[in-house]
């Protein structure tokens, strides 16, 4: 039964997360999804109170409430930076921006896909997204094969093959198809979209990433009326507003909201864990090589092939490597952890399994040597996968990496945000700072890459929780009673809207990965049903549903 657990986990995660959806997208009011993301545009409806209890509402008339004028963003991933760039549309924000890296190492990590992603960057700077948009290589089509399981002279069965360009032309989702009729589908390398990112940061808006600052506390100061950061170096930085957690599926962050603690500086800072982030026991070891000159003027588009096997997959793939360069590859293994069945650990009689904290790398970016890559091929070929375009691309490459997935529980109780309360004194005993922590991307809803949509959901976070802010800052200023804004709604309104797509995405993604490296019956299952959901469209819709934006 235990080899079971992980799909049917998966699956029930996801019927649960679609029948929310489908209950609570009907009672989600047009304000909370389709405020206008204009920080100079004049709102007149107010927040009322009114849904507080009297406690609450007491608690509040005692706090000297300010607009949100001093952001501190840990992190500049995509998010982080993707948020910068959206505050910048209010020039009375400082932001700044810290980052445990000592650098953006543009040749760092994998390539992604950008479809509801890059709808939103055109919602925060059209250049900004049309600077990404010449960086990347159009999205043409996701093929699906297989082993044949007889006959066929051992041609590869082809499963599924979607053409995605024509896939969102007639899908009806305006929000993915420009004015000029330009599809919003692309590829990128992960450093390349941050390079840009960072470096329109600072050619254009002045703002500097903080680097080397590994955050290891955050507190509210009485004296200071703002929050407070402490770093591994020793130093304080504050007070601030608001502060948004961008740090990855290891946000510190993160680790405040759920506990209203962090690590102390005498903790392992680097080597442990948060409890909700969740290990799938599955692997992904990839090369990535630099783009071939015979490629530049050759290469118009971008395929994913998938080749299924039992008990893993390979991907191949082309991205965007930045304007006027030509396009990088990237070969991917996907497999199942022979210490893991699904994210259990085996039974100590079974295996010599190595502690979680062993077994597992925290680090998304976790460079290995070309022999560890080559070792892999050894899993291709015991999974009966056609190995010819994985084995052109790992002998080209100098670029290796092996990683774990994994995800975080979208049924937490925590939320995505905790209020400060002041040094010994009760929430309810006037104790309200309204300054808040609060999370997005990866620290928020770190989910497994089998849909593509971390990154995109990500900047989705970022312009719907700016527009929240501008909409509190815009109704402060209009308001003659502070009880009638509240920073706290907004937040929750921030965390209501983007739950439901990322939770249900992520049920979806884990889905995919158990069933696409799945061995034995679920191999043939698979193939089975990758050739059906194809056939039937239902591919196509899971793809438009998690491409279309849900800002």
């Amino acid at each position: 039964m235990k080899k079971f657990s992980p799909l049917l986990l998966a699956l029930l995660s996801l019927i649960i997360i679609e029948l929310s959806c489908a209950f609570s997208q009907a009672k989600i009011s047009t304000a909370t999804h389709s405020s206008a993301f204009n920080p100079t545009k004049k709102v007149t409806s107010k927040i009322s109170l009114s849904a507080l209890s009297s406690r609450e509402s007491a608690a509040n008339k005692s706090i000297e409430l300010q607009p949100v004028r001093k952001v501190a963003i840990i992190g500049s991933g995509i998010c982080g930076l993707s948020l910068a760039h959206a505050l910048c549309k209010s020039k009375e924000i400082e932001i700044n921006i810290f980052d445990a890296r000592t650098e953006l190492d543009e040749r760092i990590g994998s390539g992604i896909q950008l479809t509801g992603g890059m709808a939103a960057l055109r919602e925060i700077s059209p250049q900004l997204y049309r600077n990404v948009a010449d960086a990347c290589l159009p999205l043409e089509r996701v093929v699906s094969r297989c082993m044949p399981w007889f006959g066929n002279n051992g041609e590869p069965w082809k499963l599924l093959e979607l053409d995605i360009q024509t896939a969102i032309r007639s899908s009806g989702v305006e929000e993915l198809i420009t004015e000029d009729g330009e599809v919003l589908a692309y590829t990128i390398l992960r450093g390349t979209l941050q390079r840009i990112l960072h470096e329109e940061l600072m050619t254009e808006h002045d703002i500097q990433v903080q680097f080397g600052k590994r955050l290891v506390g955050l507190n509210y100061s009485d004296s200071d009326c703002g929050i407070n950061l402490h770093f591994t170096d020793g130093k304080s930085l504050g007070p601030y507003d608001l502060v948004v957690g961008c740090d990855g599926i290891k946000s510190i962050v993160k680790d405040y909201v759920n506990t209203g603690k962090t690590l102390s500086s005498n903790d392992s800072v680097g080597n442990k864990g948060p409890s909700s982030a969740i290990y799938s026991g599955i692997r992904i070891t990839f090369a990535i090589q630099e783009g071939d000159e015979s490629d530049r003027d050759t290469v118009t588009g971008a395929q994913f092939s998938q080749f299924f096997g039992n008990g893993a997959y390979a991907l191949t793939s082309m991205y965007g490597a930045g304007k006027g360069k030509p396009p990088a590859k990237g070969a991917f293994l996907i497999y199942g952890d022979e210490d893991y069945i699904g994210p259990f650990p085996k039974r100590k009689s079974d295996t010599d399994t190595k502690p979680l904290g062993e077994n597992t790398d925290w680090t998304q970016d976790n460079r290995v040597t070309k022999d560890h890559a080559e070792e892999c091929m050894e899993i291709l070929q015991a999974a009966s996968i056609q190995s010819d375009d994985i084995t052109k691309i790992v002998d080209k490459s100098d670029r290796f990496f092996d990683l774990g997935v994994y995800f975080h529980n979208p049924f937490t109780l925590s939320g995505w945000m905790r209020e400060f309360s002041k040094p010994n004194s009760g929430w309810f005993s006037g104790g309200r700072t309204s300054k808040y922590a609060v999370l997005a991307g990866d620290s928020a809803h770190a989910m497994p890459p089998f849909l593509g949509q971390g990154g995109n959901q990500a900047i989705q976070d970022a312009v719907c929780l700016s527009s929240k802010i501008f909409q509190y800052n815009s109704q402060f200023q209009q308001s003659t009673e502070t009880d009638n804004v509240d920073l706290r709604v907004l937040l929750m309104e921030y965390e209501n809207r983007r739950w439901l797509p990322t939770a249900s995405i992520t049920a979806k993604s884990a889905l995919l990965g158990y069933l696409e490296a799945g061995s034995s019956f679920f191999s043939n299952f698979r193939d089975v049903f990758f050739f059906l959901m194809g056939k039937l469209g239902v591919a196509e819709k899971v793809f438009m549903d998690s491409a279309k934006p849900k800002l």
